[in-house]
């Protein structure tokens, strides 16, 4: 039997038996509200700026993290922040630290309110703009001047940050406690838990200018 007539003759055969078979099959799965859940956060922790590889100098440093953290083969100094910051836990290691906000069930899951720093910029433009329903993220430039600005919801908010020779010290911005540091490349950056929402601003700017600006950040939405 030449082989062409061979494959009909088995597919006539085993057709309708596999049809009957299918039949039976139950219908397609449907994951339970939860499971969505956590691959959307999954899947929003690999798209957040500190993973992406981006073009542009000024970019490159808010892929720092994510550069420390390939690099890093290092050992834990051992610093458990929760005597020191009343909001955030802080584990410090050779040239990055890993922050995480302490736990708040009562905090907002999804970007319900949106904050923005209303200090004039107006001066600066918008060189990167990300956004979904768990965090924005926005770089504005002007001339050798950057500022990164981010608003995160508390339950994803869990970034390695650039602290290698640097002190991690407090301050007060509009009565929250906010985690401040100059990293060795210069960059000024302030991280709070604003009650509802983790904000994190950070720059080359003047140090003073920064501040007022962290301090303008306001609902506007």
């Amino acid at each position: 039997m030449p082989e062409s007539n061979f494959e009909k003759a088995l597919y006539d055969a085993l057709a309708p038996e596999y049809e009957t078979a299918m039949q039976d099959v139950i219908d397609e799965h449907e994951f339970s509200p939860e499971f969505e859940r956590k691959m959307k956060k999954l899947i929003n922790r690999r798209n957040k700026p500190y993973y992406k590889i981006i073009n542009t100098a000024g970019k490159r440093v808010a892929c720092v993290a994510v550069i420390v953290l390939i690099a890093s083969s290092v050992t834990i100094i051992n610093v458990d922040a929760r005597n020191k910051f009343s909001h955030f836990f802080v584990n410090t290691y050779e040239k990055f630290s890993k922050v995480r906000p302490v736990e708040d069930d009562s905090a907002p899951t999804t970007l319900e309110k949106i904050y923005e720093i209303t200090y004039d910029i107006s001066d600066f433009e918008i060189d990167y703009f990300e956004e979904n329903e768990y965090s924005r993220y926005i770089i504005y430039v002007k001339d050798d001047i950057t500022i990164y600005f981010s608003q995160y919801t508390k339950e994803m908010y869990h970034p390695s940050i650039n602290t290698e020779d640097a002190e991690i010290l407090t301050m007060d911005i509009n009565g929250h406690e906010a985690i401040y540091f100059t990293d060795n490349n210069n960059y000024t950056r302030l991280i709070w838990d604003n009650g509802d929402y983790i904000i994190s601003i950070g720059s080359n700017v003047d140090k003073n200018i920064l501040i007022q600006m962290a301090k303008s950040v306001q609902k506007v939405e």
